[in-house]
């Protein structure tokens, strides 16, 4: 998880990211991929398509530029295997890599861009299959912070998914969404956080 701050701690003490219950090493996994292991590609594909499809699809909302950008995503990876760079987060290296795909593929279909850029149809819920909520949030507190991110602005709403929803540390959240720093990063979370306290009067 990316440090946290104390508006956060206090607006979102509720909530915990869920983690996996079967963690692996993405170094080494990436690393075996990259040295040609099979297996490491089959198993980054079938971990993160699932992730990638429903990321692509807040992005640009339709299925079949991301799901063939996805496709297209892997081949490229695998092409070019030898020559990628290390990393210690699968994810986040395939978030970057798709949402520039996703804007270069996009352009060629005569989408408009300003469309994309401002992810207006970034969209998500909190739920309980998605965090471990304790009995400080029931289903009415957790229907109000889902109408409250409802009324965020699309890069708002963005800092927060990857933020508490992806887990994104402030580096990875500044290069995926073009900040000038991680600064930057760090006001956008205040900005978000401060909107949600006043909406749910807290």
């Amino acid at each position: 998880m990316p440090d946290q701050n104390p508006i956060a701690e206090e607006l979102f003490s509720s909530l915990k990211p869920f983690k996996s219950a079967m963690p692996f090493d993405e170094g080494q996994v990436w690393d075996a991929f990259r040295a040609g292991d099979e297996a490491a590609f089959i198993f980054i594909y079938e971990t993160y398509f699932a992730k990638l499809y429903a990321y692509g699809f807040r992005i640009a909302a339709d299925a079949c530029l991301v799901e063939d950008s996805i496709q297209e995503l892997f081949i490229d990876l695998r092409n070019n295997r030898s020559r990628l760079k290390e990393t210690d987060s699968i994810k986040f290296y395939l978030f970057s890599c798709l949402k520039r795909k996703l804007h270069r593929e996009a352009s060629k279909w005569l989408y408009k861009r300003e469309g994309l850029d401002s992810n207006a149809y970034f969209g998500f819920t909190l739920s309980h299959e998605q965090f471990l909520i304790d009995r400080q949030m029931d289903e009415a507190d957790l229907f109000r912070l889902n109408q409250a991110i409802e009324k965020l602005s699309p890069r708002k709403k963005e800092m927060i998914y990857y933020f508490f929803y992806e887990g994104l540390e402030y580096s990875q959240i500044q290069e995926l969404m073009g900040l000038e720093n991680i600064k930057s990063a760090r006001n956008l979370l205040y900005k978000a956080l401060d909107f949600l306290r006043g909406s749910l009067g807290v």
